[in-house]
């Protein structure tokens, strides 16, 4: 939710540098959520293992296009 009230123009022209500390604490929020979820649950951890997939997916997504575009600004 934080990330689609601060995605604005508006937002992250209020916000300066802030915006993009914002948006990484979100990202390390996310890995201690599951992680904390991961610790509570005592017996069954399908469902931590879950969220952890798609986590890790999204960041691993967020992570290849963020190598994609460095390469394309490097190589033009």
């Amino acid at each position: 939710m934080p990330l689609a009230v601060t995605s604005t123009r508006a937002a992250i022209r209020r916000l300066g540098r802030n915006w993009a500390r914002l948006h990484r604490l979100v990202y390390l929020v996310g890995v201690l959520a599951v992680l904390h979820f991961w610790w509570i649950v005592k017996s069954d951890i399908r469902e931590p293992l879950l969220y952890a997939a798609i986590l890790a997916v999204l960041l691993g997504w967020r992570v290849l296009k963020a190598l994609s575009a460095r390469r394309r600004s490097a190589a033009g």
